[in-house]
């Protein structure tokens, strides 16, 4: 991995939103506007890491526990950055803090997360949207994605022809 490749990518931002036995996984924030608030595990893509790579990759730093990545779920534009928000499969591992950019993780009750009041908008809302709708699965569309690196997430499944690109 070259330096580059370990280096946060301030543009593009990712979370995730793990599910498990009715109850969601959260940490509390240690800086910055959502200090001491809960939130949904996330943070910055590194270059050349693909999203869903990286909230795998989130998500086991800040909380110890292993996903697989689902679809997506929202995506926010903003002229300083992206941020990108997927449905994460708990698959294992006990959630701890990393004693750093969280003091603490949990799962918790779903229904009690949408009623309390130190959780942040952003998150109350992705939870929501978790709990219904369907998120936009990830595909492979062309032979070549795969090898070059890249996903789609279409909403209809149609195929796209980009081998151009």
């Amino acid at each position: 991995m070259t330096d580059i490749e370990q280096q946060d990518n301030y543009f593009a931002g990712v979370g995730g939103i793990c599910v498990r036995d009715g109850k969601v996984l959260l940490v509390r924030h240690t800086y910055g506007a959502a200090n001491s608030r809960l939130l949904i595990p996330g943070g910055y893509m590194k270059f050349g890491e693909l999203p869903q790579d990286a909230v795998k990759r989130e998500i086991y730093e800040e909380t110890g526990v292993t996903v697989e990545v689902g679809g997506l779920i929202a995506v926010r534009c903003e002229p300083q950055g992206w941020y990108l928000a997927f449905i994460a499969r708990y698959v294992s591992g006990e959630p701890r803090s990393d004693g750093a950019e969280n003091s603490a993780a949990a799962f918790f009750d779903c229904a009690e997360v949408l009623r309390r009041s130190d959780v942040t908008n952003t998150s109350l809302e992705l939870v929501r949207l978790a709990l219904t709708r369907e998120p936009i699965e990830p595909s492979y569309i062309a032979p070549t994605d795969s090898a070059k690196n890249r996903v789609w997430f279409t909403s209809n499944g149609k195929e796209i022809n980009d081998d151009t690109h």
